[in-house]
């Protein structure tokens, strides 16, 4: 693992050296959560350089509402009537035509500087993702000062690379890998990991990723104990899954990441048997990890990808346009 210097963090400015912001875009993709939509939309006005186009994804809404906040904010809008959140990331994929895409989920606030510390490393060729530094929303001390930025070249790395809440991807590389797995993620069976299945293929083409600890997101983890209970079940269904594509695709690779996962999930429980309520999720998430292994035994491949064949039912559109009158893209 490589360290390369971080961008802004003596001065508190950012780094001006990557790429064009007319280069780059931010997708935010959101479904039936008007509230959170509109004060991460507040942020991003706040904080985001006026160069960067910011696409929301409305992930099968049900009501106009989104459409609505999206209209207020002035900010392009793109419909999938297939809710799920790779699928949605994937539609704000198909929809830009800057080189450069930095995600973000609708409970987060990202902070000053993210965006141009975040695509900065962009300027190597070789780098094809991001990721940011997550912090709680809850906790409204400074953020602690950031370490140097590291390079992450092997696969197995990309499982701890980051987190969806903040990552960026040259679209270019992205496109030509199918995106993100649709089968992964929330809204669908598999509820998690679509984040780092992704990260691992981008390190699998042999692409580097850039982990940069400046460009922060602040995010909502305050849930009650049967939200933690059910959101562990689901991360462990989507690495479960994950892990028995990459073995069913890749062999002894696949292995290497599967052991690699199933290792760091035994230790997380024994390191968290003392708290009843990280305990009760761990214990979800290793469940959850053995059912999804087992079910995604016979789902067809189309290499690192799982094939969408049975995808789910579209959620028709409120109304034809927004509420300025523009179409739905």
């Amino acid at each position: 693992m490589d360290v390369i210097p971080s961008y802004g963090e003596d001065d508190g400015t950012a780094s001006t050296s990557g790429p064009a912001l007319e280069r780059v875009c931010l997708i935010l993709c959101t479904r039936d959560r008007p509230a959170y939509l509109a004060e991460a939309l507040a942020t991003i006005r706040k904080v985001l350089p006026a160069a960067i186009e910011v696409i929301v994804v409305d992930s099968g809404s049900t009501s106009d509402e989104t459409a609505q906040v999206v209209a207020d904010a002035g900010v392009r809008y793109v419909r999938s009537d297939i809710p799920g959140l790779s699928i949605a990331r994937n539609a704000g994929l198909a929809a830009t035509e800057r080189e450069f895409a930095i995600y973000t989920d609708d409970d987060c606030h990202v902070q000053p500087g993210f965006a141009e510390r975040l695509v900065a490393p962009f300027a190597a060729d070789g780098v094809g993702a991001t990721t940011g530094r997550l912090l709680d929303i809850a906790d409204d001390r400074p953020a602690p000062e950031a370490a140097p930025n590291r390079v992450l070249s092997r696969t197995n790395e990309g499982l701890d690379a980051g987190h969806g809440a903040l990552m960026a991807f040259r679209v270019s590389l992205l496109r030509s890998l199918g995106g993100f797995d649709p089968l992964l993620g929330a809204g669908r069976r598999f509820g998690g990991a679509e984040d780092l299945d992704a990260f691992c293929r981008i390190l699998a083409s042999g692409s580097t990723l850039v982990q940069v600890p400046s460009a922060i997101v602040r995010h909502v983890f305050t849930r009650s104990d049967a939200d933690y209970v059910t959101l562990n079940r689901a991360y462990g269904l989507g690495i479960g899954a994950m892990a028995r594509k990459w073995v069913r695709s890749t062999g002894a690779p696949g292995r290497s990441l599967t052991a690699l996962a199933v290792r760091r999930a035994a230790v997380r429980y024994v390191r968290r048997w003392r708290s009843a309520r990280t305990r009760a999720g761990q214990a979800a998430y290793l469940r959850g990890f053995a059912d999804g292994f087992r079910e995604a035994a016979r789902i067809p491949l189309d290499g690192l990808r799982f094939q969408d064949v049975q995808p789910p039912a579209a959620v028709a559109a409120a109304s034809a346009t927004t509420p300025t009158g523009r179409p739905l893209s």
